[in-house]
Formats: structure tokens, sequence, C-alpha cells
């Protein structure tokens, strides 16, 4: 009978980590791209309206804006912002992926937002802030050159 107990224990407890998996939607989770904790402005126009709201990460694939109004996902957006140590203003088109509603006063409600539109070079000058803020790059074909150097 305990035997049965463990067994049942074991089983919940791995039921609830799967739950807590399948139940954790954050697209944080499964990024490529990594994000820098930063607060910036950022502008943007949505279905005719100007409005304007804190980001609370960026990263060279998208963005995380602060808002209590958030818009539906799959909105588009068009985005300007200004990068701090380069001070110059980016510009991009995006898309709402994900919604966080308000909940309470622990979880900051918001939209995620993924980059679509950029000029070659503002990616170039968003990669490079990202580059100085991690130290590294992102560009896949350095880490494949990193990746084979350690293998010889």
């Amino acid at each position: 009978m305990a035997a049965k107990k463990t067994t049942k224990k074991k089983t919940s407890t791995k039921k609830k980590t799967s739950t807590r998996k399948s139940a954790s939607k954050d697209p944080a989770d499964n990024r490529e791209n990594k994000r820098i904790p930063i607060q910036l402005l950022v502008d943007y126009k949505a279905n005719g309206h100007y409005l304007f709201d804190f980001c609370r990460d960026l990263g060279t694939g998208g963005i995380f804006i602060e808002t209590k109004s958030p818009l539906d996902q799959g909105s588009p957006i068009d985005l300007t912002f200004t990068i701090p140590d380069s001070k110059e203003t980016l510009n991009a088109k995006g898309e709402v992926i994900w919604v966080q509603k308000p909940v309470g006063s622990e979880v900051t409600a918001g939209m995620g937002v993924q980059f679509n539109g950029f000029t070659g070079e503002q990616r170039k000058v968003l990669e490079k802030f990202v580059e100085r803020y991690h130290g590294k790059r992102f560009h896949a074909e350095d880490d494949k050159a990193k990746a084979s150097t350690a293998a010889s």
C-alpha cells in the first residue's frame, strides 16, 4: 500500500511539472533571440491611433511593451524607439504575438511584439546594441565558426 502511495505521489509530481510546462505559455521560454532588460519610451501606431508606452525588454526579434491596454494578438503595429547609446531612432513594423492581461500587482500587463520590418541598416544598429549589451554576437555564422573551432 505504501508503494502505491509513493507511485501516486511520483505520478502527481510529474503531472504538476508537465502541467506547469503546458500552462507556461510565455514565449520567452522558446525565444530564439536574446532580450535585454531595458526601459525605453516606445511610440507606436495601431488602428489609426498614436500611442506611447515603455518597453520592459528589447531584443533583435522583438520587444515587450508595458501597457494596461494591450492590442489584440495578431494586430499589426508600427513602432518608433531610440537606442540609448547611439541616439539613433529606429522605425519598425511588427505584430503583437502575445498579450499579458493585468493580473494583480505581480504580473506586468503588456504585449509581446515581434519585429517583421526593419531596414537592413536599422536592424544592424539594433543587433550591434544587443551584442554590446551581451558581449557576444547573435549571428549564426559566428556561432558555427566558434563551434567548429572548439570541436577541432
